[in-house]
């Protein structure tokens, strides 16, 4: 039985975890209504999600989360969080792209490379550091289409030495 849940799969069970947020509990018309589609089709991923254990079901029964869908939904949900906030505090996407692209994101990688991605973006965000002085000098070139002066040096000392080390004239303040 395959285990994994396609990004289908993963909307039914973010609605659910929702829903049995508020409510304790669900039925497969509240999943349906929450998520605007029809029924047959909520009540065969809510089968699908019962039989791989995410979900408590019977059918025409209340529906909760196990200890597993919990789990799954809220790391789903970190790291939905995760790359809209690198999307807009790093790479300063318009607010009106970021949920689409996030989406996309997501679902482009694979689930090891998608780990190591969203572990990198939780270090950035957790770090003790603030921002990163490369973070910075990003800003700046993403906003004036050009490296700051200081990079730029550090950039020519690179290349000069052919040296993969950075001078550090870019990470003078």
């Amino acid at each position: 039985m395959n285990n994994e849940l396609t990004e289908s799969l993963e909307k039914y069970l973010l609605a659910i975890y929702e829903i049995v947020k508020v409510n304790k509990a669900a039925r497969v018309k509240d999943v349906s209504n929450y998520l605007k589609l029809g029924g047959p089709a909520t009540s065969d991923a809510v089968k699908t999600l019962a039989e791989r254990k995410y979900i408590n079901y019977v059918p025409y029964g209340i529906i909760t989360i196990t200890a597993k869908g919990k789990k799954k939904a809220e790391n789903k949900i970190h790291r939905h969080k995760t790359i809209a906030n690198f999307l807009e505090k790093v790479l300063m996407i318009e607010q009106d792209k970021i949920e689409d692209n996030s989406k996309k994101i997501e679902y482009s990688m694979s689930e090891d490379v998608m780990e190591k991605f969203i572990q990198f973006l939780t270090f950035m965000e957790n770090c003790s550091c603030k921002e990163p002085k490369w973070v910075k000098s990003y800003k700046y070139y993403s906003e004036n289409g050009t490296m700051q002066d200081k990079c730029l040096i550090c950039k020519e000392q690179k290349d000069k030495f052919d040296n993969s080390k950075c001078c550090g004239a870019c990470c003078n303040n």
